[in-house]
């Protein structure tokens, strides 16, 4: 009952404010007139008695302030110090929008890297209890692996062994041509899959169904889940597309369910369809089963750890059983999280640590900047004091004029960073595009916040606290100006040390990141990606042999027609493709092992011109000919690299490669390639290329098209050739090489162009502090220069005075950045190529770059202290 009693009366006094004052002031001046006269009765003169009775009574404003504390809303008195430090700031605009711009800069930078470190490592995953679905993988235990891809007979033993699993699942790329009704052929991103796909996931569809085991069964009528851009695209959200009829493949598939929005395994996908196998389909085990992506859903209360023992133990017993196909391969498995995002995981964290220090220079710049500001508000502090302000109302004071200025900088920074995420989350490179990078997540804006009001704190207790022993007195008495100096010299000499060793540490970060895509981008290719245009066209897996080869070849002879069209050729996987295909193989000139290939390669099927369409070196023997279709001895060509490593200073020419019992022979040496293990950084490795005609044929081709003229400008040609060759195909993938190359770079010239902009902000706001901190100090011993100049002190020796405590400050900087350089530097390691982290030239062009803003910085505001005339300096008091 208090409590409400009490609120009542503060509301009550809150509405009779103006009278309260006003009778308090009667009375105080009531009380002050009779201590006053009682004085004067007493013999004491008037003036004396005065005086007595004023001190008698009392502070009159501190008096008055706590009587207002005592009704007052707590609010109140915020409004009160929130309203008095948006005077103090208007009355200082340029300190004002120097804090919040910089604060923005560090808030935005942190807040948008922390949004692509929440949305990839630490937000839940968008999938029923993700934690339990794992990612299963093949690894070759000698070699090179087929990018833990899974045979499919080896995911039956495993579905059928296992006893950590509830359901496993699997799916392939497939590149079908759809027709919708009478539209003309489309190509389509397809995925075929099991049934137990879907309750591996456990997602449920938008609309309709999924497919299950019965839509599997090998004779099943084809079904269609579309993905939601599908549906958007192609269907006009049609929400009676469910049971519709399309073609793929010339085959009728109906159309069954749409998948949400927010599904996106894998991404880029436009449908996914049954993929029709079942146990005991396959007898054949080798490479050419191994296409699977495999995933599962652990059973409850079943570690990662104990499923790993289960497919170690499932994995010995097939390499026992099968020696000849399973002897070197054994399963892995990895969390959804990390099987999705641990690549780019190494990246993301050294960008947050940049970001981090990023952050920190702009806190550091700012605190200097406060502190700066406390000190010339030192007489304004000792006046407050003398008329009776508390420490806990200017220590509120400060905090509010903190919090004002970080808040503000916060939210421009937070909505800076939207924008950002906004307009470019979509453009990412690889899976950070699919995310969901389009705003900002609700724990992201708050860590914002928080980080905000945790610096705004931070910023308003260190001058609070540097003036908190003013002696009052000596601050009423002395100008601004101090012959030795302001007070935290040190403090603000050591923010400089630490500014210039973070910004060391960024700078040679980016120089490191900056020379290995240099280097990237520079080591030869082994081929011509200038003026090369490239499309791919997908015949259905069951195409007979004769109509591969008549599409092919009809649509190669088209090509090679075309004016402008130098030469055209066809691969099954072009350079920067994700695509794995692998064999092994024995050689007539090594050794056998049971059970053991003396080779591992990456297959690769040509045809047409593709050596001189892509400027391939054919460093020995000869490229195929059309006489070597259907030979006893099927000609190969391997690269540089297979004969580096396996024939070492012989000649392979006429030696036979040895691959499921039958005999190849080598007949030609090609230029190592870089990108056919999919990045262009990855080590090449050996690699055998056979004609694409051969045989059954492969259906799955890429064209490459070089012309004199913009390649550009065949793409409307090509398209009509194709579709008058068979009209129910269609051109996908159309991109010069240029373009896929520029793709496949994404990553590393993002991570890149990050590191430099953090850099070089990080640049900039070091040296605006330093530039600041000379300036105020050169400001603030105006008197002295003075002085010193009057006793003979020469310009030189002036500008020495200021140059040489901030190139000391900046000194141990640099050597204490550059020891942590040496550690930091370290975490990249795996995102560089041709470079070390640890590189003496690197280091040295970081500090170069540092030095030389820094020494510019210093040296303007020192000359312009050797400027001062010393009769003006020594009359300013």
């Amino acid at each position: 009952m208090a409590g409400i009693d009490g609120f009542f009366r503060r509301l009550w006094l809150l509405i009779r404010r103006d009278r309260f004052h006003r009778e308090l002031a009667e009375e105080m001046a009531f009380h002050r007139e009779q201590a006053e006269r009682e004085f004067v009765d007493g013999g004491m003169p008037a003036k004396q008695a005065r005086q007595a009775a004023r001190r008698q009574f009392g502070n009159g404003p501190k008096l008055r302030e706590q009587s207002h504390a005592m009704i007052a809303f707590r609010w109140e008195s915020i409004w009160l110090n929130l309203r008095y430090a948006i005077r103090q700031l208007m009355r200082s605009p340029g300190f004002a929008l120097t804090v919040i711009l910089t604060l923005a800069l560090g808030v935005g930078a942190t807040t948008s890297i922390y949004t692509l470190v929440y949305a990839t490592l630490l937000r839940d995953l968008p999938y029923p209890d993700g934690n339990r679905i794992v990612h299963i993988q093949d690894v070759r235990q000698h070699g090179r692996s087929t990018g833990g891809l899974v045979g499919i007979p080896r995911f039956f033993d495993m579905s059928a062994r296992n006893k950590s699993f509830e359901s496993l699942g699997y799916f392939y790329f497939d590149h079908p041509t759809m027709i919708v009704g009478a539209q003309l052929p489309m190509p389509v991103k397809a995925v075929a899959a099991n049934g137990q796909f879907w309750k591996v996931l456990g997602m449920q569809p938008l609309l309709g169904r999924t497919f299950n085991d019965a839509d599997n069964l090998p004779n099943a009528p084809d079904a269609v889940v579309l993905s939601y851009a599908m549906w958007q695209q192609t269907f006009g959200l049609d929400r009676s597309v469910i049971g519709r009829q399309v073609t793929l493949d010339q085959k009728q598939a109906t159309i069954v369910g749409v998948m949400p929005q927010s599904f996106q395994l894998p991404g880029g996908i436009d449908l996914w369809r049954p993929s029709h196998f079942q146990t005991g389909q396959f007898t054949y085990r080798g490479e050419g089963t191994r296409f699977a992506n495999v995933y599962a859903r652990l059973k409850p209360g079943i570690t990662l750890e104990t499923a790993q023992a289960d497919l170690k133990m499932i994995g010995d017993q097939l390499q026992r059983e099968y020696p000849g196909t399973d002897a070197v391969w054994q399963f892995s498995s990895e969390s959804l999280r990390d099987s999705l995002y641990g690549a780019s995981r190494p990246a993301l964290l050294i960008l947050l640590m940049a970001a981090a220090f990023l952050l920190l220079i702009a806190c550091i710049n700012v605190a200097n900047l406060l502190l700066s500001r406390a000190t010339v508000r030192e007489r304004d502090v000792a006046l407050r004091r003398a008329l009776g302000a508390s420490e806990r109302r200017i220590l509120l004071q400060f905090l509010t004029e903190g919090v004002l200025l970080s808040l503000t900088g916060g939210l421009i920074g937070l909505g800076a960073a939207f924008l950002v995420l906004r307009t470019l989350g979509a453009q990412l490179p690889g899976r950070l595009a699919m995310t969901g990078m389009n705003g900002l997540h609700w724990p992201v804006a708050l860590f914002a916040v928080a980080l905000s009001v945790c610096t705004g704190i931070v910023f308003g207790l260190a001058p609070a606290w540097q003036n908190r022993h003013v002696e009052l007195n000596a601050a009423l008495k002395r100008g601004e100006t101090r012959l030795t100096g302001s007070t935290g010299n040190r403090l603000r000499n050591a923010f400089i040390s630490v500014q210039v060793g973070l910004s060391l540490i960024l700078l040679a970060g980016a120089s490191l990141l900056a020379q290995s895509l240099w280097n990237l981008m520079k080591s030869p290719l082994g081929f011509d990606p200038e003026n090369l245009l490239t499309f791919s066209v997908n015949l259905p897996w069951n195409a007979k042999t004769a109509e591969i080869r008549n599409f092919f070849g009809g649509v190669q002879q088209g090509i090679e027609s075309l004016p402008g069209v130098i030469a055209a050729g066809q691969i099954d996987a072009l350079p920067t493709a994700d695509w794995h295909l692998r064999s092994n193989f024995d050689a007539d000139w090594l050794p056998r092992i049971a059970n053991r290939p003396a080779i591992n390669a990456e297959d690769r099927h040509i045809a047409g011109d593709y050596l001189r369409a892509t400027g391939t070196a054919l460093v020995a023997g000869r490229a195929f000919a059309g006489s070597d279709m259907n030979q006893k001895h099927t000609p190969v060509l391997v690269n540089q690299e297979l004969v580096r490593q396996y024939l070492p200073g012989g000649n392979p020419l006429g030696r036979h490669l040895i691959v499921g019992g039958e005999s190849v022979e080598i007949v030609g040496v090609l230029a190592n390639v870089r990108g056919t293990a999919g990045s262009i950084a990855q080590a090449i490795g050996p690699e055998v290329y056979w004609p694409a005609d051969d045989d059954q044929g492969v259906v799955e081709r890429s064209f490459v098209v070089r012309s004199h003229m913009p390649p550009e400008q065949l793409t409307n040609a090509i398209r009509e050739l194709v579709h008058r060759v068979d009209s129910h195909q269609a051109v996908t993938n159309v991109k010069t090489m240029e373009e896929l190359i520029d793709n496949s770079v994404a990553q590393p010239r993002l991570n890149m162009a990050l590191l430099v902009a953090f850099a070089g902000i990080a640049l900039l706001l070091a040296c605006v502090g330093i530039y600041g901190v000379v300036a105020y100090s050169v400001a603030q011993r105006r008197q002295e220069i003075g002085v010193r100049m009057a006793l003979g002190a020469t310009r030189g020796q002036i500008s020495m005075l200021f140059l040489r405590r901030t190139l000391a400050a900046a000194l141990i900087g640099m050597v204490c950045g550059g020891a942590a350089t040496l550690l930091v530097t370290r975490l990249l390691r795996s995102q560089l190529y041709g470079v070390e982290p640890n590189n003496p030239m690197t280091f040295l062009i970081a500090v170069l770059l540092l030095l030389m803003p820094v020494l510019a910085a210093s040296l303007r505001p020192a000359l312009k202290a050797a400027s001062v005339d010393p009769v003006e300096a020594l009359r300013t008091e």
